[in-house]
């Protein structure tokens, strides 16, 4: 299986729903020039801070575009269900007479890994939302 690379995730989207239409790189804004002279410290860090949102909501834009919820509900979904499977699977292995193998041990940790790496990008999408830097179709803001 070929992988292309596509820094746009809008684009992939639309590629995989056409054919293979390939995306076309767009420079990131310019950034806000730094004020005339020196900065305190709180100054620079507020002015970061500022870039870094502008940047960040400019990148979502370009890369995600509009999420369907259901992509989100999905993400959820698969969470939950590697959620249960990891429960099972060790439940699995704490009533057995025998201690878990190396496989099972390993199988579990690899489970576990994934769980909080889908736990982790679900949160980052939910305060995303939240933060109305991603935008969810028919999913209006506060």
């Amino acid at each position: 299986m070929s992988v292309t690379p596509f820094a746009d995730l809008s684009k992939l989207r639309e590629a995989r729903r056409s054919g293979s239409a390939r995306p076309r790189e767009d420079a990131m804004p310019e950034m806000d020039p730094l004020p005339e002279g020196r900065l305190t410290t709180k100054q620079f860090n507020r002015h970061l801070a500022h870039v870094l949102e502008e940047q960040t909501k400019h990148a979502i834009t370009k890369y995600v575009g509009d999420v369907d919820p259901v992509e989100v509900l999905d993400l959820a979904r698969r969470v939950a269900n590697l959620r249960a499977r990891y429960v099972a699977t060790a439940l699995a292995a704490s009533g057995a007479t025998a201690p878990p193998t190396k496989a099972e041990v390993e199988e579990m940790r690899f489970m576990r890994e994934r769980i909080e790496e889908l736990e982790h990008a679900l949160s980052s999408v939910r305060e995303a939302i939240a933060n109305e830097v991603v935008r969810v179709k028919n999913v209006v803001a506060d």
